[in-house]
């Protein structure tokens, strides 16, 4: 390589740093605001914070955060795709397997409820919040949270010709109240409390599957 060559990678490997650099900085401003966006909506509530209060809470002016976001419905909407988008990773997987109807709901039970109360402002704007956004935004979230319903119908109906699953459990209002137990843990879990999310989670696991699950011909208790 001549020594103009080597000027030219130098100069070029020089300007392709400080933009790499000045993109994570960039980037990673962009998640400072939407975690106090997540923050300041779940304590005062999303129709109760104004653009210019994220913006004071990070020492911006209100014309900076439009730098890195376009409205304050757009934060909003990213920090429930995101979440929602997090729920699917393990929902996904769960449906893929190959475990008994039983344990996909025993698995699906224990990994919502810890996501929850590992997320719990993002959780608590994707169970409340979701109302603010407008109707083609909101959509495919009902539509999601409709699939995730159908699915844990759906094993608990295969449960029940299994003969794994009490006869009597009506499986609409099963999987409903399953998600209703879950949903509730934003409410109330604390992060410094006596357990983990993921101990809530495998408590909550047995608590369910214990009650749905059909007892054996040989229990005395039967």
């Amino acid at each position: 390589m001549s020594s103009a060559d080597a000027s030219t990678a130098d100069t070029g490997s020089g300007r392709a740093r400080p933009a790499g650099r000045r993109r994570r900085q960039q980037h990673a401003r962009r998640e400072e605001v939407l975690e106090v966006a997540a923050r300041m909506f779940h304590e005062r509530g999303y129709a109760a914070t104004t653009t210019q209060e994220i913006g004071a809470a990070l020492g911006m002016l209100k014309g900076s955060v439009y730098y890195y976001i376009s409205s304050k419905q757009d934060l909003l909407f990213e920090l429930i795709a995101q979440y929602h988008d997090d729920t699917l990773e393990h929902f996904e997987r769960i449906v893929a397997s190959g475990a008994a109807p039983l344990d996909k709901v025993r698995a699906l039970v224990a990994a919502d409820t810890a996501h929850v109360a590992d997320n719990i402002e993002r959780a608590s704007l994707f169970h409340t919040e979701w109302r603010a956004l407008p109707p083609e935004r909101r959509q495919p979230i009902l539509d999601e949270r409709r699939r995730h319903e159908t699915a844990v119908e759906e094993w608990l109906t295969a449960g029940q010709a299994a003969g794994t699953v009490r006869a009597e459990v009506d499986p609409r209002t099963a999987a409903l109240a399953l998600f209703g137990m879950v949903n509730s843990v934003s409410r109330w879990f604390r992060a410094d409390g006596r357990k983990t999310g993921q101990q809530v989670g495998e408590e909550f696991a047995d608590l369910v599957v214990g009650g749905l699950a059909a007892r054996a011909p040989s229990d005395p208790d039967g």
